[in-house]
């Protein structure tokens, strides 16, 4: 004898769905899915909406606070029957199709409007209806009652409301519920910060792709849909056995075709449906569509592949997926990319409408087969080619991007990476973060050159194009004169110029003049009570112009001071990192400090009487200035880096700001140090071989181009063999210069610019003396005025100390895989070399 048992659940199963962990606006864009779904619903029974649009309420900070206030969202679908409100309100519940919506209602409508407060109010019309139906869901009432049962009342038509569904939270969980700061969280994000989420989250239903364009507002203000600031797809990189890659590569490929349980996606091989009996099923294609592409500024964070499903990204920014790889033997996941440095710019839109989702629509089932076959198609295997077999390549549309824009060593059209050239260094550099920020602002703003990427192209054409002098133009004599000239040199009119501080004379003189050559009166401002040095702190009569004791000149600032160690310096952009955070010894993250590198052009003097420093640097709330004199011997001899100095002080820093932390296990200047350089400048002090190469083959360019111009130049020629003439020839046509060109530059010496090193390194063995003295390296040559065995000895020594380590780069770069010590050395022979630079 079998007894039937009742198991239908309590209203209790509802308040239990609402300790369900999701955030606020997961929860808030479940109800627009829902709005979404109505849309799409209209579709397959082939009344299409015309208009879609969604209208979104949400409460502020102080309504909430004062109990007061609703979370409202309202479509203009086709409206529901009774019968599918009762669906749309069973905990449980779920569409019989499974591959055209979001989720219809169901469990997930359920946990949403539950988490967000206690009572919801579905109301719905349809056009053919001349009536509304209305139900109210008040959860403490369900629970005090005991059953499921609520009322579906017939209501004539709100004002406005034609067709469509409504649904309303209200009454919110009182102080004491654990869902009660859900609601307050929500209203604390402000409306445009949700407004620029849903932008993010629905942006292709936004911009209408794939179908009919949808309008979401937000409190009444409607929004853009975001946009990746992505180059276009005319631009690309050639690279050697991959050819020409474009920075942005569209797709749209069906992978597979399979019968599907039409309820719940189960793949049938006969009926009925193995998992839920049913007998209903559908084609369905596996079809993965969208691009991916190169962003035109690249960040530690901002950057990763958005998935999509049925208009919504359920992912945003996705990188594990795309960027680590599972070791098959030890099964742990290997980051792939970035790894030459911290930061990223591979982005893209993959629409992924075939694979399942989790109950909650956080995540895609990474399990299931689906899954496993798009990623297959997106990125393959490995993305690193030190990976793969032999024989084997990853030709996956992720890999093509990684191989062509993994690294940004070269500035310019090489790697695509925005740069500017400095006159001082010799060589391009990174623009400044705040251009890029001020650049995507505009891009933001739709503004012309900078929505498309034409200003943002020309600073790549142009990251290493030497900046022409201004030459100051005299108004008198149309004379150009040399480069921050005051007086003209043809005429003598004062082009910057001051008024004599001698009231009586009316002459104007040279901006930097000290005395009037008119009335003979100093320049200088009179001082008539006696001053202090501020360098020395000595004191110095009025009369003294200049400290008699360090010899500053009066009313000079300390040599020391900020603004004095800023007119001297200019600033080191390699060494620079605007908003870094690092991890903390309590397992929190320190708020953003803007680390600014600025590289001397004199030694650092801390105090009088005191040697040079190497560093020194200012500090302000959320900022940190960092002055390097690169030529001290900490650098040029005890092989100290510029990357260790600034992480040193940065390290210090946030030691110093986080003082409450001294005491625990990983507060230390040591453990910071090491987490500023992780999270910094790892590519810089990473002794990768691949680096350290490119390092080399940008310190000859720097030396080719000092060498051109040098008389010695012509005779050298005739001394290259066979294989560097040869090298000559291709460096030359691959610069796009004619071999009809050779015969001029072998006089002016301009060859050398395409030579190769081995050429170079033969040149200094030949004449080293003409490398010296400021033409190449800072060095002096040894005079003669020393006696002669003095001399040839002095110079032999110093001619053996570079020449060893131009050899260690030029056979550096013959190695395929160098060993470890080899890359040690190659990179110490560069530092000293590039310090003498």
């Amino acid at each position: 004898m079998h007894k039937l048992v009742d198991i239908q659940p309590t209203p209790n199963v509802l308040l239990a769905l609402t300790r369900t962990p999701i955030n606020p606006l997961d929860a808030l864009c479940e109800l627009v899915d829902n709005a979404i779904d109505s849309f799409r619903a209209a579709d397959i029974l082939g009344k299409p909406s015309t208009f879609r649009h969604i209208f979104l309420e949400v409460p502020g900070a102080s309504e909430v606070a004062r109990g007061e206030g609703y979370v409202r969202v309202r479509d203009s679908g086709p409206g529901l029957t009774e019968e599918q409100i009762a669906n749309a309100l069973r905990a449980g519940y779920s569409s019989k199709n499974a591959f055209d919506t979001l989720g219809l209602f169901g469990m997930g409508f359920n946990i949403a409007t539950g988490k967000l407060g206690r009572v919801t109010r579905l109301t719905s019309a349809r056009v053919e209806d001349s009536y509304a139906l209305q139900v109210t869901v008040d959860l403490p009432k369900l629970i005090e009652q005991g059953n499921f049962e609520v009322p579906a009342e017939v209501i004539d038509k709100p004002h406005g409301l034609e067709h469509g569904t409504i649904v309303e939270v209200r009454d919110w969980w009182p102080e004491g519920d654990p869902n009660n700061a859900f609601i307050r969280k929500l209203a604390g994000l402000g409306k445009n910060v949700i407004r620029q989420q849903l932008a993010r989250r629905y942006a292709t239903l936004l911009r209408g792709e794939g179908g009919t364009r949808t309008k979401i507002t937000v409190n009444g203000e409607s929004y853009s849909a975001f946009e990746h600031c992505v180059w276009d797809a005319s631009r690309f990189v050639e690279r050697t056995g991959h050819g020409r890659i474009p920075a942005r590569i569209p797709f749209d490929r069906e992978l597979a075709k399979s019968i599907r349980c039409l309820k719940d996606g189960t793949l049938m091989n006969g009926l009925p449906c193995a998992r839920c009996g049913g007998t209903e099923s559908r084609e369905v294609a596996e079809r993965v569509w969208g691009w991916v592409g190169i962003q035109r500024y690249d960040d530690q964070n901002e950057y990763g592949i958005d998935l999509i499903r049925n208009g919504r990204a359920i992912r945003i920014g996705e990188k594990s997926a795309f960027f680590e790889y599972i070791d098959e033997n030890t099964k742990r996941a290997e980051k792939e990319y970035p790894i030459d440095q911290q930061y990223g710019r591979i982005v893209g839109e993959v629409h992924l409408d075939h694979v399942p989702v989790d109950f909650s629509k956080q995540d895609f089932q990474r399990t299931s087969d689906e899954w496993h076959t798009a990623m297959e198609f997106l990125r393959g295997g490995s993305l690193l080619p030190s990976k793969w077999a032999a024989g084997e390549t990853n030709s996956s549309y992720v890999s093509m991007l990684f191989q062509g824009y993994r690294k940004v060593r070269n500035f310019g059209r090489a790697d695509m990476y925005m740069g500017q050239y400095n006159p001082a260094k010799g060589k391009a550099e990174r623009i400044p973060r705040e251009v890029e920020r001020e650049y995507l602002s505009r891009f933001q703003g739709k503004e012309t050159g900078y929505y498309d990427d034409a200003r943002w192209w020309e600073l790549v054409e142009g990251a290493n194009d030497k900046p022409i002098d201004e030459l100051p133009e005299c108004p008198e004599c149309a004379f150009q004169n040399a480069p921050r000239a005051e007086i003209c040199e043809a005429c003598d009119f004062i082009l910057v110029g001051k008024a004599c501080l001698n009231t009586h004379c009316d002459a104007e003189l040279a901006k930097s003049a000290v005395s009037c050559d008119v009335c003979g009166s100093s320049q200088i401002p009179e001082v008539i009570v006696p001053w202090t040095c501020a360098f020395c702190a000595d004191t110095n009569t009025a009369d003294d112009d200049a400290c008699l004791t360090c010899g500053l000149v009066r009313g000079s600032a300390h040599p020391a001071s900020e603004a004095e160690l800023l007119a001297a310096s200019e600033e080191w952009n390699d060494l620079s990192a605007i908003g870094l955070a690092i991890g903390l010894a309590d397992g929190t993250t320190s708020a953003p400090v803007d680390v600014v590198s600025r590289m001397m052009q004199r030694p650092i003097i801390p105090a009088y009487g005191r040697a040079p420093i190497p560093v020194l640097s200012h500090k302000k709330i959320g900022k940190i200035t960092v002055f390097i004199d690169r030529s001290h011997p900490a650098f040029s001899e005890l092989g100290m880096r510029p990357e260790d100095v600034v992480a040193a002080e940065t390290a210090q820093f946030f030691y110093d700001n986080y003082a409450s932390l001294t005491g625990q296990n990983g507060h230390s200047p040591g453990v910071l140090m090491a987490e500023v350089l992780r999270r910094a400048w790892s590519d810089l002090v990473a002794e990768t071989p691949e680096g350290v190469r490119e390092e080399i083959k940008q310190l000859f360019r720097l030396i080719a181009e000092r060498l051109a111009g040098i008389p010695e130049a012509e005779d050298f020629y005739a001394d290259l063999d066979e294989k560097q003439q040869r090298s000559l020839a291709e460096g030359m046509i691959s610069s796009g210069i004619d071999l009809s060109e050779l015969g001029r530059m072998k006089q002016s010496g301009e060859y050398l610019r395409y030579c190769d090193a081995t050429a170079l390194v033969a040149f200094f063995r030949k004449l080293p003396q003409s490398w010296f003295s400021g033409r190449v390296w800072r060095d002096p040559w040894p005079s003669d005025d020393l006696g002669p065995m003095v001399a040839a000895g002095l110079q032999e020594e110093l001619a053996t100390k570079y020449l060893r380590c131009l050899e260690d780069c030029a056979s550096y770069l013959r190695y395929q895989r160098p060993e470890p010590l080899l890359v040690i050395r190659a990179r110490a022979a560069a530092d000293f070399l590039d310090s003498k630079l």
